[in-house]
């Protein structure tokens, strides 16, 4: 927070409290609330007030600033939640940990993780700038044997991925056997 920020939260805390303002306050408050955002800040003044009628000090901004902080990161991740995997090589430890504390950093400041169109935006940037007949060479190595290799001609489920058969009586799904066209299709491709 600048001290220019630190005198408008003062002012802010004068319009609730009716205290008088001075330059070795801000300077004094500046000191303690340098390092916290403004907007949390005003948010921790206001949120304080909805609920006491005792005069605010910096220690009570800082401590539910970093309080709101804590609350917003274990929200994101941790025990008991899913877990946002990082956008880095989980065996570059260094690199792994780097993007971790930048995920939990980006969810204490209210951020939301990064968006998956950015993420696959990035892996489409690498995957063109690679060599495509090697990739192409890699990829048909992966592909899976028998009926799940192939697309499904009949419910056009895609490779490695069951046949969508829909329930009967709307309840229960029917089990996930491959449809006769992909049998047929996957055998073509064996022979071939």
């Amino acid at each position: 927070m600048t001290p220019a920020e630190t005198a408008e939260l003062l002012g802010l805390c004068a319009a609730f409290d009716r205290r008088t303002i001075g330059k070795a306050d801000v300077l004094a408050w500046q000191t303690v609330l340098a390092d916290i955002d403004a907007a949390a800040a005003k948010a921790a003044v206001t949120a304080h007030y909805s609920a006491e009628t005792r005069w605010i000090m910096p220690a009570d901004i800082r401590q539910a600033v970093l309080r709101q902080r804590a609350q917003a990161a274990a929200d994101y991740q941790g025990p008991g939640l899913t877990t946002e995997i990082p956008d880095a090589d989980p065996d570059d430890v260094a690199a792994y940990l780097a993007a971790l504390r930048t995920q939990r950093t980006r969810a204490a400041d209210g951020l939301k993780p990064r968006p998956v169109a950015e993420l696959v935006a990035t892996v489409r940037l690498q995957l063109s700038a690679a060599d495509s007949p090697a990739l192409e060479e890699d990829l048909s190595v992966v592909r899976r044997p028998g009926p799940v290799g192939v697309a499904c001609p009949t419910c056009r489920a895609a490779i490695g991925r069951p046949c969508k058969t829909p329930s009967v009586d709307g309840r229960k799904p029917r089990e996930r056997k491959p449809h006769s066209a992909r049998k047929r299709s996957a055998l073509a491709t064996e022979e071939a």
